[in-house]
This record gives structure tokens, sequence and C-alpha cells, in this order.
């Protein structure tokens, strides 16, 4: 298994390589797929008036947190990766940073009204701290808070993509771009196993737009 060492250095050489925001975590899109993946977070994260405080955890170069920042009086970020907060501090000099890791937030109960975990949980070593990192965002977040995990790997479909993937090539590429590498989440499992420690939990399909839709989803639970 891949150390989380080894994967926070590739993140840090990605940064260090890419001047553009999008190529630094891993997103270059055009303009237009880039609205359509922001506007759909701040539909499914029900962001209509400004809430008290937003985490983005797995915040990156905090870019998509740019586009929320208006709908927050607070804004905090949590990366693993050094260089990624660095980078996110400069985009956004206002807001709260510092690394850590998702299986251990360090934020009382309760601190939040909305959490943004996004097109991270497919770096995970494995199904145990998938848990426990959802166990700490229900734990940070207020009672009627929204949390968003997208752009989760639906674990139906994970032997039809790994048996795709090619492993020769997978060897010249960094870890983290390695479909071997990836977690995927049983979705049913963890809806039935989170639902009756909060009000609701939801599995959310993608926009019909988003190329990768048939085997990412989203899940948000309403604390």
């Amino acid at each position: 298994m891949t150390s989380f060492t080894t994967k926070q250095k590739e993140w840090q050489q990605q940064v260090e390589a890419a001047q553009d925001l999008k190529a630094q975590v891993g997103r270059p899109i055009d303009e237009q797929t880039w609205q359509e993946l922001v506007t759909d977070i701040k539909d499914k994260l029900q962001l209509t008036v400004p809430i008290n405080r937003l985490l983005d955890l797995g915040c990156g170069n905090a870019l998509i947190l740019s586009e929320l920042a208006s709908y927050a009086k607070e804004l905090y970020g949590i990366d693993y990766a050094d260089a990624m907060i660095t980078q996110a501090k400069k985009v956004l000099p206002d807001a709260h940073f510092q690394t850590g890791q998702a299986d251990h937030l360090p934020f009382s109960d309760k601190t939040f009204s909305r959490l943004l975990c996004y097109s991270i949980f497919h770096y995970f070593p494995d199904q145990t701290y998938v848990i426990k990192a959802i166990e700490e965002m229900i734990r940070v977040t207020e009672k009627g808070g929204v949390i968003l995990i997208g752009d989760l790997l639906d674990a139906e479909f994970e032997q039809a993509i790994k048996s795709g993937s090619n492993l020769d090539y997978e060897q010249k590429i960094p870890h983290i771009h390695r479909y071997s590498e990836w977690t995927f989440c049983d979705l049913v499992f963890l809806q039935n196993y989170f639902n009756d420690k909060v009000s609701k939990i939801e599995i959310l399909e993608q926009p019909e737009s988003f190329p990768l839709r048939h085997y990412r989803k989203d899940l948000r639970i309403t604390c």
C-alpha cells in the first residue's frame, strides 16, 4: 500500500510543476465545465444564504473554496499536503488553513454549518479510514448542517475500472494518478451504516454532462 508520505510528496511536486490552479489539483478542465462543477457543489451543499462556517476538507489549493467564499462568514480549509496549504493561503488570504488528516480533524464538535469534501476519498487507504473520516465530519458539523462528500468512486464499478488500467503505464506515473491504487466505496453500505447516526443521508447522481458520472457519485449528509 502506498504511504501517505509518498502521496504528500507527489502533491508537492504537482504544485511545483503547474502554474495553473486547476492543473495543480488535477482538474485541467475548460471554464464551462468548471462552472458546472461549482454550481453542482453549491446546489448540493444547499448554499443559498451566508452561513457561519464552511470547511473544505481536502481543500487543495482552495480553488473550489474560493468559489464558495461569498456564502460563508468564515472559511476553513484542511489538507495533508503542505504545498497545497501554502498555495491556498495565497488564493484566500483571509481564510483559515492548516495541514491535517481526515480521520482526526483538529476542530471542536459542531463547529461547521457546511462541510465539503470533494474528490479525495479515492486517495484514502481503505474502508476503515473512510468510515473514520465520515465519523469525524459528522462530529464537527452542527445539527441541521450539511456535508457533501463529492466524487466518490462507486465500488460497483471497481473491477471494470481497475481491470481496464494499463499497469505498465501506471508504473511511469505518480501513485496519485494510478487507477489500480484508488479506493472505491460501497455507497449502499455507507448509507446503511450511517443512516441511524444522522438526520438524512443521500446518494446523489452527478450532472449528465460530467463524463465519468457512471462510476462517480456524491454523498450528502444532513446532520
